[in-house]
C-alpha cells in the first residue's frame, strides 16, 4: 500500500467507470430517448449493476493478499452470469459484461500502479498477471471473445439468420438445450475470426516488418494498396463458402453475394487503417524496449566489470599487509588471518549484490581498518566517526573502500615517520556525506587520480548518473575526498 500510485483511486477504477459509461450511453442511444435526464438514469441503474464488477477489480488492484484471480473470476465471470441468468431485464448485458472485462484485464496486466504489486509481492500476485502481453495474444484474445459473443447472440434465437434483428443477447437454456447448434455457430464465427488475424498478421509481419523496415515507405503504401485490392474479394469469397449464409444474407460486409461489392472494400480498408497505426505504435515500443533492455545489460555488466577491477586491488593491498605482519608477529599475524577472512567473505559474497546494508558496510570499513592498524597502529592516529542509525539504509556494496584505501596507499605507507587517518560518516535525510582525511608526505607531488579512483567515479556515473557528489583536494598538507550519494531506505 505504499506505491504512489495506490492513492489515485479514480485512476485504478477507471477501467470500470469508462465501461460504466459506454454502456449507459449505448442503451440510452438505443432508446431514442433525447433527454439528459433518460440518460442520468441509466447511468445511475447501470452503475448500481457494475458496483460487484467496480469491487472486484478494485480488489485485485490493492489487496495483493487476497487471492486476486479467483477475486477477478467472481466479478467479472460469476456474478455477471447469475446477474443475466436470475434478473429479468438487468441493465448487465454481455456487451457490458465484456467491455468491463476487457478494460478491466488490460489495466491489471499494463498499468505501473498495478504492475508494481507484482514485483513486491510475487508470491501472492494474480496467476494471470505472469502471463506476457503481446499484441498478438491481444488480438486473438479480442477476436475469441467476439467469436464466443456473436454465438451466444445467434445461438440464443432459433434460426436465427432469418429472425434479424435479434432481440436476444443469451438465452442459456436454449444455448444449453441447443449444444450441437452453438457449436455449429461457434465454428463458422471462429473461421471468420481466424481470417481477420491472418489479416492482422500479414499487416504486422508481411507489410510492416519486411515491405516498411527493408524497402521503405513508398513500397509499404504501395503493397498495403495491393493487399487489400486482392485480399479483399479472396477473403469474401472464403466467406461465401460458409452455411451460415442464406439468399437473403451472407457473413460478408456488403450481405450478397458479391466479393467485389465496394462495401467489402471499404470494410477492408477501415479494417487496415486502424491496424497499422497500432501496430507501428506497438513496434515503435518494442524498439525501444528492447533498446533499454540492451543499455541496462550493457550497463550491469559494466558495473560487473568495475567490480571485479575493484576486488582484486583490495585483495593485493591486503596480502601486502598480511605479508608485512607474519614478519613482525605471528600473533598479530594470526589476528590478520581473521580480518582478512572477514574481508574477502563481504567481497566476494556481498560485494556481487546491488546492494548492502550500510552497517555492513561500516563493519567492511572497521575490519580493513582494524588490519591496516595492526601494520601502521603505532605510528597512525586514526579517528573515525560512524552513524548510529545505518541498518535503515541500503548501500552499494564495495562503494567506500577505494577512498580509505587510497588514504593509507598514499598517506601511510609512504610515510616513516607520524602520520595521520580521519574518516567521518554523516546522514542527512536520506543522504550520506562520507569524508576521508589523510595526511601527505612532506616532500609529496601534486597527485594524479589512479586506476581505483577513475573506476569509483565511473561506477558512481553508473549507478547514481549524476546525482553525487565526488571531489577530492589537496590543502594544508592534507588530501581529503568527500562523497555524497542518495541512499535507499531498507
Amino acid at each position: 500500500m505504499s506505491d504512489p500510485g495506490s492513492s489515485n483511486v479514480l485512476t485504478q477504477i477507471s477501467p470500470v467507470l469508462v465501461a460504466m459509461l459506454l454502456g449507459a450511453l449505448s442503451d440510452h442511444i438505443a432508446s431514442g430517448d433525447p433527454e439528459w435526464a433518460g440518460l442520468a438514469r441509466r447511468a445511475a441503474w447501470t452503475a448500481l449493476a457494475f458496483l460487484p464488477m467496480l469491487a472486484a477489480h478494485l480488489a485485485v488492484v490493492r489487496w495483493q493478499r487476497w487471492p486476486a484471480a479467483a477475486v477477478w473470476l467472481a466479478g467479472f465471470v460469476l456474478y455477471p452470469a447469475l446477474a443475466m441468468l436470475m434478473i429479468r431485464g438487468s441493465a448487465l448485458s454481455i456487451w457490458h459484461w465484456g467491455l468491463a472485462a476487457v478494460l478491466s484485464l488490460a489495466f491489471l496486466l499494463l498499468h505501473p500502479s498495478a504492475t508494481q504489486h507484482r514485483q513486491r509481492h510475487r508470491s501472492s500476485a494474480a496467476p494471470f498477471r505472469h502471463v506476457p502481453i503481446t499484441l498478438d495474444g491481444t488480438v486473438a484474445t479480442l477476436l475469441a471473445l467476439w467469436a464466443l459473443g456473436a454465438t451466444s447472440l445467434f445461438a440464443s434465437t432459433a434460426d436465427a439468420v432469418r429472425n434479424q434483428p435479434l432481440g436476444v443477447w443469451v438465452n442459456w437454456a436454449r444455448i444449453a438445450s441447443e449444444p450441437l447448434e452453438t457449436v455449429w455457430y461457434f465454428g463458422q464465427f471462429a473461421a471468420i475470426a481466424l481470417m481477420l488475424y491472418g489479416w492482422y498478421w500479414v499487416c504486422r509481419y508481411r507489410l510492416v516488418r519486411q515491405v516498411l523496415r527493408r524497402q521503405g515507405i513508398v513500397p509499404f503504401i504501395l503493397a498495403t494498396v495491393a493487399f487489400v485490392a486482392l485480399g479483399t474479394p479472396i477473403v469474401a469469397s472464403i466467406g461465401l463458402l460458409m452455411p451460415l449464409n442464406i439468399p437473403e444474407w451472407t457473413v460478408i460486409p456488403s450481405e450478397n453475394y458479391n466479393p467485389f461489392d465496394r462495401d467489402n472494400f471499404r470494410f477492408t480498408f477501415w479494417v487496415t487503417a486502424i491496424a497499422i497505426p497500432i501496430i507501428l505504435t506497438v513496434e515503435r515500443l518494442l524498439a525501444e524496449q528492447a533498446e533499454a533492455d540492451t543499455q541496462h545489460e550493457r550497463v550491469r555488466a559494466e558495473l560487473h566489470l568495475l567490480q571485479e577491477q575493484i576486488n582484486p586491488h583490495f585483495l593485493f593491498n591486503t596480502l601486502n599487509t598480511l605479508y608485512a605482519l607474519c614478519l613482525k608477529d605471528r600473533i598479530e599475524s594470526a589476528a590478520a588471518v581473521v580480518k582478512l577472512s572477514d574481508l574477502l567473505r563481504y567481497a566476494v559474497y556481498s560485494g556481487q549484490r546491488e546492494r548492502s546494508s550500510l552497517d555492513e558496510e561500516i563493519a567492511h570499513l572497521d575490519n580493513y581498518l582494524a588490519l591496516q592498524m595492526l601494520r601502521f597502529g603505532h605510528r597512525c592516529a586514526l579517528l573515525t566517526a560512524w552513524p548510529s542509525d545505518g541498518s535503515r539504509f541500503t548501500v552499494p556494496p564495495l562503494l567506500l573502500i577505494m577512498l580509505v584505501e587510497n588514504a593509507f596507499k598514499h598517506g601511510v605507507e609512504p610515510v616513516e615517520g607520524l602520520c595521520e587517518v580521519q574518516i567521518a560518516m554523516t546522514i542527512v535525510g536520506e543522504r550520506l556525506h562520507f569524508e576521508c582525511l589523510n595526511s601527505l608526505p612532506d616532500a609529496a607531488e601534486t597527485r594524479t587520480p589512479g586506476l581505483g579512483l577513475a573506476n569509483l567515479r565511473r561506477r558512481l556515473e553508473l549507478l547514481y548518473d549524476a546525482n553525487y557528489e565526488l571531489t577530492t583536494e589537496r590543502s594544508d598538507g592534507f588530501w581529503r575526498a568527500r562523497l555524497a550519494v542518495d541512499l535507499q531506505p531498507c
